[in-house]
Order: C-alpha cells, then structure tokens, then sequence
C-alpha cells in the first residue's frame, strides 16, 4: 500500500480536482474570510476529550485511519448513543447538499469502522451558520462512491501538472484561488485581516 493520504484531499478532490492537486503537491493556501472562520470553528469543536452522558459517549478530535483505504484524518465528534455509533463533521457556512461534504463524512465513518470494528450506519454534519446538524445515511452506493473516490484521488496525485480549472462562483471563497487562477486574481476579492477584525 502507498503512503496514506488525507481524508480532506479526497473531500477537496470531489470539490474540486484542481485544488486538491495544488492543496497536497504545492502546499498552497492563502487564508481568507470563510478559511478564519473554519480555523475558529474547528479549534472550539477539536478541543480532545470525552464526555458522558447517561446511555451516550462523544469524543472530540478523534484521529482517524484505514490500512485499506490508505487514509488518514480525524473526526470533529464520535458519538456512541446507546450502542449506536456516529460521526459529526462540523461544516462553518449555511446547510447545503455537497457531496464533497458526504464523502468526507462518510470516510471518516469507514476509517471508524475498520478502527473499531463496528458498525456506523448514520454520520451528520452541522452547519454553524444555520446552527442545523444535518443526518446523512451512509449507504452503500454512497460507500462505493467514496472508495471510488479515494482512487481516483490518488491517480490525481500521481499527475506531473494539476487537471485545468473550472474557474466559477466558489472560487472566492477558495484558499487555493490565487495559486489556481493567477489570471483571474484581479477579479478575485482579497482577504484582508483589517476587514475581518472590524
């Protein structure tokens, strides 16, 4: 098995081929607005530790992996309700219906699986901004749909050059935009930290 690669390039990878090329070969990021808030978010959510309940655990930051996948992460929340095993991923913007999202979660729940084996039939994913924590069944075919893109990921990876850009409307909000779009920049907000602290 090749080195094991992060769940989040394989989420990035479904979002966009292009940044998680650039993400994982180049290491580019440049932070902005929607990435500060995401940092904020996560370092309340990713505080380690365990917390109980009567019939309920939940561990915050658990470190993930999969021999079989050749993957690695962490999950934001575990939870174990009454016997019943889940996954929380905490998402900073409004709900929407990524798939990219989807195939995060639902990695996180197989590393989980092959980590614990048991089963984790159900994953969620909250929205901050809607403060809304969505269900999210993880089902086979979008099992078979991760898997496929964790290989697909790693044939990217493999690339001597990123694919071309899909230059759009989430490009604004990409960290990977000024390294992605060096002919769009002009077009392209940048972050400034004296607007963010205002």
């Amino acid at each position: 098995m090749s080195d094991p690669i992060p769940i989040t390039i394989v989420a990035e990878y479904v979002f966009c081929p292009r940044s998680a090329w650039l993400a994982f070969l180049t290491g580019a990021f440049q932070a902005n607005e929607f990435t500060v808030e995401g940092e904020i978010l996560h370092q309340k959510v990713h505080t380690s530790g365990e917390e109980s309940r009567r019939g309920q655990k939940r561990w915050k930051g658990v470190p993930l992996f999969s021999q079989r996948l050749g993957l690695v992460g962490y999950a934001d929340v575990v939870e174990d309700v009454e016997g019943t095993w889940s996954v929380i991923e905490y998402k900073r913007g409004r709900v929407a219906d990524r798939l990219s999202d989807k195939v995060q979660l639902c990695l996180q729940a197989m590393c989980l699986e092959e980590m614990t084996a048991r089963s984790v039939p159900e994953g969620c994913i909250y929205y901050a901004a809607s403060r809304r924590k969505v269900a999210v069944p993880l089902t086979p075919p979008l099992r078979q749909l991760a898997r496929h893109s964790v290989q697909e990921t790693r044939e990217l990876l493999a690339l001597r050059s990123p694919p071309p850009g899909q230059p759009g409307p989430r490009c604004r909000a990409c960290a990977r935009s000024s390294a992605c779009l060096v002919e769009a920049n002009s077009r392209l907000a940048c972050f400034r930290w004296e607007d963010w602290w205002q």
